[in-house]
Parts: C-alpha cells; structure tokens; sequence
C-alpha cells in the first residue's frame, strides 16, 4: 500500500474523530415559550429564576432557547404544541389546559403550598395525569404564592348573606375563574390571551375581570377599572413542562440539571411574587382602584363558593 493510501485513511479516521466529538459534546437546545407575555410578572419570574440561570450553568450541556409568549402559540393552544413536540418547554397556568387535564385544576383549589404537596406525594400523583394525557412531564409547579381577585368597573352590591352581587355582569374569565363567575350568577366572557383584556375592557365588552394577586401594573390595567374584590381565592399553579419524548432523549448530564435549576425556580417563584403583589398593591393605590371587601360570615361563604364551584367542575371532569 502506498504512503498516499495511509495519508487518506489517517485523514478519514480524524474525520470521523472529529464528527464523533461534536456529537458527544452537543449541547441539547430547548424551544421554550410562556402562555402569557414576556413582560407579565409570571412569565418575568420564570424567565428570571430558570431561564436565565439554566443558560449561565448549561453552557456545552443544555440551552433553553426562549421564543416568546402568545404570539407563538396562543394560551389555550399552547400545551398541544408541547404534546406534539412543536415546543419542548412551556411555561404555563394549570388552567389553561385543564380541559385536557382536569386534575390541574385541582391544583389551584387548595390552602397547601407547593412544599407540602411535593412533601405529602400529591404532586407524584398527580404528574402522571401530564404523561399520559399531554405526553409531558412536569419539571416544577411555581408561583404558587400568588392568588386571585375580582376587579369591577362598577362598584357592586351585597346580597342578603353578604356574598358580592355580581348577576348579570359581564366578567372575563378564563377556565381559573369560571366556576366562581357562573356560581356568582355573572356573565362568564373566556377571554384567554391576557393581552386581549386591556382592549375588551377599553371598549366596554366586559365589566370586570379574574385577575392573579400580581401582574395587573405589568399589563396597565390598573387604571381601567375601579374595584377590587376581596378577600383574595385559590393559588396560582403554573406548571413548567417538558415533551416527555424530548426528555427521554436527553443525556443525563441534561436532566440533572434541569431538575436542580428547576427546583431552584420553584422555590424562588414563591419570594418572586410576594414582591411581584406588593408592586400591584401600589399600582392599584396610585389608580386610585377602592376594596370592596366582604368580611364575616359574607368573606367565608364566598370563598367556600369559589373552592366548591372549582372542585365541582373538576371532579366532574376527571376519569371515572
């Protein structure tokens, strides 16, 4: 054999040396979108405790490639885009896709943090729902330590019991607040893109609106209505999913990681929105929006009408 026919050979085999390191060294990217816009408090939180530090320690290992909020996929959309593999990470409240997994729901109906349900094996319960129905795996369950209010334009009355009087206004939901509109005799309006509730409370389509504890100076809608409903009901259950068949693929170096920054966001999202509230609270101050609070025997029923009517629907829904 000649000197040339070693020299080719020696080149080929460095090719394919070369070829095989790249492929080890690969560094696993993941098409990340939030449900609600970039510049909502919850999308803030998330993109500030994982995104950002996930990318800072992945560097050579796993990347998240983050490509916006609804004008990817819309909210209700955006889970089946996970399921289909047309986005590997999606940032998202539970109520978005709880036609699709009811269960999440249930999430949002209880006093316990995400501590306790991680700790009494409630979330191992319930994550296998995500796989089976969404082909997803929950990676974190955050914000948990936001709630929800009733913003009005018009201030309201009290019934006999002392429940707010809210039949026949026209309240914008989505599937977080519906049970508690219908169950209070109002209009429910789904109105699913947070971006969209701005313009229908602007042209008079809706009198009032379900709002999370934070996020309301973040979208200007503070200046738009003039009542706040108290006291505040449920906890915020946005879910962080992954496309199990993106996960499965992944190296382990990958996943461990993820898991580890994963952990850290859900614990951080808890302080992300204590001052996410406080921020709110200003804001809705400064717009000069009034409580309109029940208190009592009004307060408690009220509240016992919001986790009934949530836990109703979502029993009703879940497989028998």
């Amino acid at each position: 054999m000649t000197a040339r026919w070693y020299t080719g050979l020696f080149a080929a085999l460095l090719a394919l040396l070369a070829l095989g390191g790249v492929a080890t060294a690969e560094e696993v990217v993941l098409k990340t979108q939030t449900a609600l816009p970039k510049n909502h408090d919850l999308s803030k939180s998330f993109i500030s405790s994982f995104v950002e530090p996930l990318n800072a320690r992945g560097k050579g290992v796993v990347r998240v490639d983050y490509l916006g909020g609804p004008e990817i996929n819309p909210p209700d959309k955006a889970a089946p885009a996970v399921q289909r593999g047309a986005i590997d990470l999606l940032h998202t409240p539970a109520a978005y896709h709880a036609g699709l997994v009811p269960q999440g729901a249930t999430m949002m109906a209880t006093n316990l943090g995400v501590k306790d349900y991680r700790a009494n094996g409630a979330v191992d319960l319930l994550a296998p729902n995500w796989e089976k129905k969404l082909n997803a795996k929950i990676l974190a369950i955050g914000e948990t330590s936001a709630q929800f209010y009733l913003y009005l334009v018009d201030k309201p009355k009290l019934r006999s019991d002392g429940v707010v009087e809210l039949k026949g206004v026209k309240i914008r939901t989505t599937g977080a607040y519906r049970p508690l509109v219908e169950a209070l005799g109002a209009t429910p309006v789904q109105i699913t893109n947070a971006g969209e509730v701005y313009t229908a409370l602007e042209r008079g389509l809706v009198g009032g609106f379900g709002w999370p504890t934070v996020g309301l100076a973040s979208q200007k809608l503070a200046g738009l209505v003039k009542y706040r409903v108290d006291p505040p009901f449920y906890h915020l259950a946005n879910v962080l999913l992954v496309n199990l068949d993106k996960w499965k693929a992944m190296p382990k170096a990958a996943q461990d990681l993820v898991m580890t920054v994963a952990a850290e966001y859900e614990k951080a999202s808890i302080d992300n929105m204590i001052r996410a509230a406080k921020a709110d609270e200003e804001a809705i101050k400064k717009a000069g929006v009034q409580v309109f609070a029940m208190e009592g025997e009004g307060a408690k029923k009220y509240l016992q009408t919001a986790y009934e009517a949530q836990w109703k629907r979502a029993t009703s829904r879940l497989d028998k």
